[in-house]
């Protein structure tokens, strides 16, 4: 059977001095804070008017 070495380490001993933490763990660089600002601006959800505009034109086809 394989024995594990590594040691049990407290959340209080993991030193994060002078690391960004969301750059090693997800990749994310503070570059990008603009790309970040613009998503932020994003509506996800259109408008009333587009989603009836749409409508009327998929209507017309048929």
């Amino acid at each position: 059977m394989a024995k594990n070495s590594t040691p049990f380490l407290s959340y209080h001993e993991i030193q994060v001095d002078d690391i960004d933490i969301y750059e090693d763990a997800f990749g994310l660089y503070q570059e990008f804070g603009d790309v970040f600002n613009l998503l932020d601006q994003l509506k996800p959800v259109p408008k009333k008017r587009l989603t009836k505009r749409l409508i009327e034109r998929v209507r017309q086809m048929n």
